[in-house]
């Protein structure tokens, strides 16, 4: 009887060593809770639309897993050209969700084979190395790296127009491709936070935004009463600044793009659902974009009786992605 009492409390005392190992695991890194975070992220991506999407299939050349040149990891793209093409086309620039710390671009196939197919532009879904693998502002420079890779390879990609680019992502990448924009049409900011300006600001045509947490130090002021998204954002945030501490840093403010932005910033189209998402920092953004005379379009769910959750917008069963999707391409219409 002593043997067994012995071999229990030596179980136990396994047990409670190993709760208390990831215990302090997670308080002295990151990687824990970003490599949980990741695999959320990292599913098998499912059509929504099986037919409308192979008949927008039909019409679009799709080559995976292109490379540009960087000095960090996860350099790939892919690229989506309207078969036919006969003439130099704009192109979108899109930067998948994931949290900063995981998603990838084949996450975009369905959404970047219909816009291919029905905006007739090309459209490059780009991978970016996560946090905290890499920390801010190091997918911020990729997207930059990818550009001036485009401006340059125009013997490989003649169709291209880089004269008419949009950039455009959804969550963490809508504010990625946010910053990108403000970089290239803020010479005071680009210049005071030693950001290298890639692309002339009167060539870009437009920004698009799909739930994006596009103001993050509005993010921080919303504490929600749910606890797993408050660990959500405090992982995140640690994970791609690279401090626990990160509520407090000069990197913060500088991410947020809303106080940052000038009549010089490309015309956008912002969109956000009403649960579990950054409705209130979309919509702040907005506001200030009107404020300073930029054309902006807007797609809110505030009146709706219906939960219109975050990343909506790519379930095209549903009638409010269908608007989401009607409203981008009347969008990029106007401003290619």
């Amino acid at each position: 009887m002593r043997l067994i009492w012995k071999i229990v409390l030596w179980v136990i005392g396994i047990l409670i060593g190993l709760v208390l190992a990831g215990w302090v695991a997670f308080q002295v890194s990151p990687y824990p809770s970003a490599l949980l975070i990741r695999q959320m992220f990292n599913q098998p991506v499912a059509i929504t639309d099986q037919k409308k999407y192979k008949e927008a299939q039909d019409n679009v050349t799709v080559t995976k897993d292109l490379i540009y040149p960087s000095k960090y990891k996860s350099n790939q793209f892919d690229l989506y050209l309207p078969k036919l093409v006969t003439e130099k086309i704009p192109i979108i620039v899109w930067a998948h969700g994931g949290g900063f710390v995981g998603g990838d671009k084949s996450g975009m196939k369905e959404f970047a084979t219909y816009l291919a197919a029905d905006t007739q532009v090309a459209v490059v879904a780009m991978n970016y190395q996560v946090a905290p693998d890499l920390n801010y502002p190091g997918q911020l420079e990729q997207m930059g790296e990818l550009v001036t890779y485009l401006k340059k390879a125009t013997s490989q990609y003649p169709q291209l127009d880089l004269q008419r680019v949009f950039v455009g992502g959804d969550s963490a990448g809508a504010q990625i491709a946010g910053q990108y924009a403000l970089v290239q049409t803020n010479n005071a900011y680009a210049q005071q936070n030693h950001f290298t300006q890639t692309l002339d600001a009167k060539d870009l045509r437009g920004f698009l935004s799909y739930c994006g947490p596009v103001n993050l130090v509005q993010v921080l002021d919303k504490k929600s009463t749910n606890k797993l998204m408050n660990w959500f954002v405090q992982s995140v945030g640690w994970s791609l600044v690279g401090t626990k501490d990160w509520q407090n840093t000069p990197e913060l403010r500088q991410a947020s793009l809303v106080e940052h932005l000038t009549s010089a910033f490309p015309p956008a189209y912002i969109t956000d659902g009403n649960a579990y998402s950054f409705s209130d920092e979309g919509q702040t953004m907005v506001k200030k974009l009107e404020q300073k005379q930029v054309a902006v379009t807007s797609l809110f769910f505030e009146d709706s009786s219906k939960e219109v959750s975050h990343e909506y917008q790519f379930h095209y069963n549903t009638k409010e992605a269908k608007l989401a999707y009607d409203q981008t391409k009347t969008f990029i219409e106007i401003n290619k």
